[in-house]
This record gives structure tokens, sequence and C-alpha cells, in this order.
């Protein structure tokens, strides 16, 4: 498919546009693209889908070259998120911006869930610190993890009001 704006080059870029109800899809090379960057606000980085361009790397499993999965925007299996890793960081982060799946929580549940999340992150920190022998850092991830300890048996308690 050529570039709706250039009508030269491949178009390697489509996204679709919503205003006031009205669907509109777009399909751009990547330097008309680039050239968009001012009409849609400068919310969505553009220039960060397209670094590492030049990358020849294939999935082990399915075969699929990173080349076909910029020109899709389709991985072909589950092993394509290793063997592209590096490359879908830059891309996922760009889109997203960050890399970690934060999912969907309930909003009854949700300050429960945080800080239990918080325990577990800070559990884990601790462990690295004391396998590293920092043991001053340790010792304040410990009083961490008991003041938030703390808040979450008010919470089970039903006293705190946040």
């Amino acid at each position: 498919m050529l570039c709706e704006s250039c009508k030269k080059r491949e178009a390697r870029v489509h996204y679709t546009g919503v205003i006031n109800g009205l669907v509109e899809e777009h399909h751009l090379c990547e330097i008309c693209a680039a050239g968009i960057q001012d009409q849609i606000g400068g919310k969505f980085p553009l220039h960060k889908l397209f670094e590492g361009l030049a990358i020849n790397t294939r999935c082990p499993e399915c075969g699929l070259s990173y080349e076909k999965f910029k020109a899709t925007g389709k991985l072909g299996c589950a092993k394509c998120y290793e063997a592209f890793g590096n490359e879908l960081k830059g891309v996922i982060k760009g889109i997203h911006g960050h890399t970690q799946h934060r999912g969907k929580m309930p909003k009854r549940g949700f300050p429960r869930l945080k800080l239990k999340k918080d325990i577990e992150e800070l559990t884990r920190q601790l462990e690295q610190a004391v396998s590293a022998e920092e043991y001053e850092k340790a010792a304040v991830i410990r009083d961490e993890i008991k003041r938030v300890r703390e808040q979450l048996e008010l919470k089970d308690r039903g006293e705190s009001n946040d």
C-alpha cells in the first residue's frame, strides 16, 4: 500500500484517528508520518516507533523477520517476544510509556491490592539488598515493608479513610 500523503513510498505507519466521533484511517510512509507530529499535538511520540529500523532479526520458532513484523504490526508466535525483545521494548515503551503490564484492578479492592503488590515488590528489593550485602538499604526497605503492612492492617480493619 502506498503512502496516502506522498504516494511514492510504501505505507508502514497505519493509524486511526477519531475526532468528534468521526473515524479516519491513515496510511503513511515513515517520512510523512514523522511530519504529522505537529498535527496531532505532539502527544504521540512517533519517532519512538522508528528506533532500530535496520534490524534483521528472525524468530527461531516461526521464522518471522523483524522487517515483516514492522510491516504487519503482528507477531508470529510467543517466541517472537523473546527474539525481538530489545526492539519491542522500545516500541512498546514509545506507545504505552512503560514496559511493565499493569492490568486493570477493581476500584473497590484497589487500595488493598496495591498495598499487597507494594509489599511484594519491597520484599523482592529487600532480598536483592541483602544478597548484595547492602544492609543499610535493606534496613530502610524493611522499615518501609513494616509501614505498608500497618497500612494494610488498617485497611483490613476498616480504619483507613484513603
